[in-house]
């Protein structure tokens, strides 16, 4: 007997296979063909049964193997098409073989044997999901097919706990591994955008997670901006697929990504405890969102990424809260402000119109004493000039009475169109005296319209306030880049200064 032993795979068991070289075989159909040299000659027949009988002695009952899942995919497909008739072919590889040669067997699976395991009911349909990739331990028996010489192994059972338990060590393994490196904390240690409404989605389009996320955001009545990238979540080509869409989205910068699948067994989660999937997620440049299976379910890539959310609709819903939060605390905001802003117009408008009704009152007691005294002004000289008057004309009375007893008629007549003339001269520097004084009093009521603020406004001009609400003055009191209000005769604007310039008084000459 010889046997021949492969070395400790990496799933843990040790397989080995003990093949006889005892070529007496019972029952042989014809005696061997005797050559010249010693050596027996064998028909093809005969070593196919020797074969045959090899393989009955070596393996007489079922036993279990291990190893890798190679093509699991492709014959699924193929039998989904119809092309295989529904049996699976595919290979159990193992690349840590004695001497670091890859062992690899060809195993099958019949009809019958995939619909116990794997169809609508099939005992390891809600626990495992067929994928290359896989480590499996199958209960298998050999078989020989004479006319090909084809060896292979039909599997007759799989244990789904030798599956289950080796990924959840590898997850320990990578998981310690990582956190050891810190690995945890990178993408954790990014700053999450207040407001994120650019997203990244990687997804398998189409997929319910898919349908999900988008529904979420469609209905949240906010502007997202996805940019989304299609990418296996299930099978081989998951790791590919999900770093290369990872790094793709990050060129873009998007304010986070969402890495979103819906659920599954631990056996179709488990792509996401995959080093390289993990390793994407920490290193991205970008923060990461994860919604990956159920609520009960953490990946490796949940722990790596920035903020690890139950499922693909709670990790819309997550951003979903956190822009409909910022818009709230910005409409809070901006309610303030126009309180604040309406507040300040209201006492400045206030301040305003009781200086206006200042200004009105001094302009009207101003107009008043004005008016009593151009009334005192106008009967004092009335007064004075009937006194005036009633002197020169008792003089002139005396005169003529004595002027008309003698010659003096022609002297009485120059005298008396002399007084007419002082008469009218009085007249018309009362009347000018008058019109003087009533210009004055126009002219201050004029100044005082002028100076009324709504006046100025009218008429153009503006005036500027600081933001504590006082009338800037000086140019001097302002600074670049303060923000004004500039009151116009119909609102007000907010302006910013630019630059300050003081108008210099021009140089005297020598």
């Amino acid at each position: 007997m010889v046997a021949r032993s492969f070395a400790r795979t990496r799933w843990g068991y040790n397989a080995r296979m003990t093949i006889s070289d005892d070529w007496n075989l019972d029952g042989e159909s014809e005696p061997a063909l005797e050559q010249g040299d010693g050596l027996e000659t064998l028909t093809v027949p005969q070593v196919s049964e020797r074969i045959e009988g090899i393989l009955q002695r070596g393996f007489p009952r079922p036993f279990w193997m291990v190893g890798e899942a190679v093509g699991w995919d492709r014959t699924r497909a193929a039998a989904a098409n119809k092309k295989s008739g529904r049996h699976w072919y595919f290979e159990l590889v193992d690349d840590q073989a004695k001497g670091g040669r890859r062992a690899s067997l060809s195993v099958k699976m019949w009809q019958g044997t995939v619909e116990k395991l794997f169809g609508r009911h099939g005992r390891l349909a809600a626990r495992l999901d067929p994928a290359d990739g896989l480590v499996l331990k199958a209960l298998v028996k050999p078989d020989f097919y004479a006319p090909r010489g084809q060896l292979s192994f039909t599997i007759e059972d799989i244990d789904p706990e030798h599956t289950l338990g080796n990924l959840d060590k590898l997850r320990r393994e990578v998981l310690s591994r990582l956190q050891e490196e810190g690995a945890d904390e990178w993408n954790k240690n990014l700053l999450l955008p207040d407001v994120p409404l650019r997203l990244g989605l990687v997804t398998s389009r189409g997929s319910a997670a898919h349908q999900d996320v988008m529904e979420t955001l469609n209905t949240s009545g906010l502007g997202f901006e996805v940019l989304f990238c299609d990418a296996r979540t299930q099978g081989a080509e998951t790791t590919p697929s999900v770093c290369g869409a990872l790094t793709t989205l990050a060129r873009e910068a998007p304010d986070v990504i969402l890495l979103v699948r819906g659920g599954g067994s631990r056996l179709d989660l488990s792509w996401f405890d995959r080093e390289e999937i993990a390793r994407a997620v920490a290193q991205c440049s970008v923060p990461v969102l994860t919604g990956i299976g159920h609520e009960i379910d953490t990946s490796v890539a949940d722990v790596m990424a920035h903020t690890p959310c139950r499922t693909p609709t709670a990790a819309a819903e997550f951003v979903v809260a956190r822009a409909r939060q910022a818009a709230e605390e910005l409409d809070r905001t901006r309610e303030q402000l126009l309180l604040h802003v309406s507040r300040t117009l209201d006492e400045h408008w206030s301040w305003l119109e009781r200086s206006a009704q200042g200004l009105l009152r001094g302009a009207h007691g101003a107009l008043r004493d004005s008016d009593v005294l151009l009334s005192n002004s106008w009967y004092e000289l009335t007064q004075r000039t009937e006194s005036v008057l009633a002197r020169a004309r008792e003089g002139v009375e005396r005169g003529r009475v004595r002027l008309v007893s003698g010659s003096h008629i022609d002297r009485i007549n120059r005298l008396d169109a002399a007084l007419q003339s002082d008469n009218q001269h009085l007249s018309a520097m009362a009347d000018l005296s008058l019109t003087r004084a009533e210009a004055a009093i126009e002219s201050v009521a004029q100044r005082v319209r002028l100076l009324d603020p709504r006046s100025v406004l009218a008429r153009g001009y503006a005036y500027l306030k600081k933001p504590d609400g006082r009338i800037l003055m000086d140019v001097a009191a302002s600074k670049s880049g303060e923000e004004l209000t500039a009151v116009l005769r119909d609102g007000e604007l907010d302006l910013r200064v630019a630059a300050t310039r003081s108008l210099q008084p021009p140089a005297e000459s020598s």
